[in-house]
């Protein structure tokens, strides 16, 4: 692979990395000051200060939430959609801006609640607005209406997607864009590029599949879509829901010279993607929604939940064509599906079929993340020491124990875990009304709680871990090793140390500047280090972003400075209505006899 490190300095033509330098007012964002933005701020500008975010206006948008048949490779299936599109319409909006979106939940079988998280938004001081059924909020029952409403305080790419149980996977999911500067200067913007393994089969019937003996990594899918396109092959089944028609590969029509700006979106259920275009390198200026230094690489490893801004010149070599083609592959099994997800052309009229050496039709690249060298930020943070000392209290173990009897290892089910139990939450009790209804309030403990009461500033540190060993029984050795993406909301995080094989504590941590991020890897028996700052009250999910592991159990909630939670609701006006909601989807369960805390088959987010 290929790695060059661009070397930026500052200037508003140029781009800065070292002290803040004053931009002037009128330095604006153009093809040749992508680093500016407008009225002083800049790529410079430490966005993780709320008090140096730009003023905003006000932007609006109203979804409807439904099921319909849908074919994007040609396959029919029941899918979920957001205003009859798959993917959801783009939410566009600029840094500094305030979003109010109206959420209608018109899905109409299966009693499907719902609820709407804003992957990577911070939600600054609005923890009610995160999304996230039996953490944040009671899912909106169908018929209602649910108006989201917080301030931008970041810029970049990533989604909006259901956060109820699987019904992402189904569909539920779409664009979310935040204007803002960039560390490198483009020409056209091509907006998300969003790559999604999908089901034929609804997968709400999947999640036995990776419960089930002698698997963990889950069903296997059908097709790779990019921006909701793909192809399958019908021949020779004989399916009527097999049709043909609706499929077609994304294409998109390069101009040579040209520096095109495009966002890799994984929204995926379970495949981590190596990518790449034939013939193009790839300059990678952001990722998740942290701008860093740009850096030249031919192909990037994409996990689920990620996110990567990349810069791309039309260059290309014509000695075997003008088309290309763009792959996405399955990091840890090359072949499982096909790569080939789209093409470039640099003339639309030129039909033929892209030139691709063998040897480079399928690459063995692994799945790390990029190395930490590489992904710099631009705003520069340096990291506190741990206020919860690290202890062995602190080490998040992932695994999995047998079903319903833990020790059952040869039993016909598996659970995850991220700590002694997998989480299982009550939509009808979210943890946040609990907060706030009763700050010192025990929580049961398969909705896996840990308290951080600490003082705002103070920095916390956790150690992953993935080496498959709980309460020092080996598992088995014939479930399939899996890496696991994991995500926390309601912040970034650093990454101290991440690596393969067992965490050593006498490890010495990257303080100054580490990489940041919402989704970090972690290897196959190896660890990631991470820390964040106390600064945002509220209940925050940490999981696992493979769909399957989430709802198998494998996450848990940090529960952050507890006693500031029903102030922080008062003041905002937000406690009647969380209990509103509240009290509606209790009603509707009796409605359809239902009790409302009944057992849900998958931990519920």
């Amino acid at each position: 692979m290929l790695w060059v490190r661009w070397l930026v300095y500052s200037g508003c033509a140029q781009f800065g990395v070292a002290a803040r330098a004053p931009q002037p007012r009128d330095c604006r964002n153009s093809p040749t000051s992508r680093n500016c933005w407008k009225d002083g701020f800049d790529i410079l500008t430490d966005y993780t200060d709320t008090t140096q975010v730009p003023p905003g206006k006000l932007v609006e948008y109203n979804l409807t939430l439904s099921q319909q048949v849908i074919a994007p490779d040609g396959y029919e299936k029941l899918g979920m959609v957001v205003n009859g599109q798959f993917p959801g319409p783009a939410i566009e909006a600029d840094w500094g801006d305030t979003l109010r979106v109206r959420v209608h939940n018109n899905f109409t079988l299966d009693h499907n609640g719902t609820g709407i998280h804003w992957h990577g938004i911070r939600q600054l001081g609005t923890n009610f607005q995160d999304g996230v059924p039996g953490v944040t909020q009671c899912p909106s029952k169908p018929g209602e209406t649910q108006v989201y409403e917080f301030r931008i305080t970041q810029y970049g790419t990533s989604w909006y997607h259901g956060h109820f149980s699987l019904q992402y996977s189904n569909g539920l999911f779409g664009p979310l864009i935040i204007h803002g500067p960039s560390s490198l200067n483009w020409d056209e913007d091509l907006g998300p590029w969003i790559l999604h393994d999908w089901y034929h089969d609804d997968v709400f019937s999947l999640l036995w599949v990776g419960e089930a003996h002698n698997s963990s990594r889950g069903a296997i899918p059908d097709t790779t879509l990019l921006n909701g396109r793909g192809t399958f092959d019908c021949n020779p089944r004989n399916d009527t829901r097999c049709t043909g028609t609706g499929g077609a590969p994304f294409e998109v029509t390069f101009t040579r010279g040209v520096k095109y700006k495009f966002t890799l979106i994984n929204t995926g259920n379970l495949l981590e993607y190596s990518f790449w275009i034939d013939g193009h390198n790839l300059t990678i200026i952001a990722m998740d929604f942290v701008p860093i230094e740009p850096y030249v690489t031919d192909v990037v490893n994409l996990s689920l939940g990620q996110r990567y801004e990349v810069v791309v010149e039309a260059n290309a070599n014509f000695t075997h064509g003008s088309n290309f083609r763009i792959y996405a592959q399955y990091c840890a099994e090359v072949d499982l599906l096909p790569t080939t997800v789209g093409i470039v052309r640099y003339d639309a009229e030129d039909r033929q079929e892209p030139w691709t050496p063998p040897t480079k039709q399928y690459r063995d690249l692994g799945c790390s993340d990029p190395d930490p060298s590489h992904l710099v930020p631009v705003v520069r943070q340096s990291v506190g020491h741990a206020v919860n000392r690290l202890e062995m209290s602190d080490y998040l173990r992932t695994g999995q124990q047998g079903w319903p009897n833990p020790q059952d290892f040869d039993g016909g089910l598996h659970k995850w875990a991220l700590g002694d139990v997998p989480l299982f939450i009550n939509w009808s009790d979210p943890s946040l009304q609990k907060l706030a209804l009763e700050p010192n309030a025990s929580f049961p403990p398969e909705t896996v709680p840990i308290v951080l009461d600490y003082n705002t500033g103070d920095w916390v540190h956790f150690v992953i871990t993935n080496n498959y060993t709980w309460e020092d029984i080996q598992y088995p050795r014939n479930l399939t090793p899996v890496m696991h993406p994991m995500h926390l909301h309601g912040h970034d995080f650093a990454i101290l140390a991440q690596g393969s094989g067992e965490f050593d504590p006498s490890i010495v941590p990257n303080l100054e500047n580490p990489p940041r991020r919402d989704v970090v890897n972690v290897d196959i028996g190896g660890y990631a280090w991470i820390a964040f700052r106390i600064d945002n009250p509220g209940a925050w999910l940490f999981h696992c972003h493979i769909a399957f592991h989430v709802s198998s159990g494998l996450g848990l909630q940090f529960l952050e400075q507890p006693s500031k939670v029903k102030p922080l609701l008062e003041d905002a006006g937000a406690l009647e209505g969380l209990q509103d909601r509240c009290r509606a989807w209790s009603k509707q369960y009796e409605t359809v006899n239902v009790p409302d805390n009944n057992t849900i088959e998958d931990s519920g987010v």
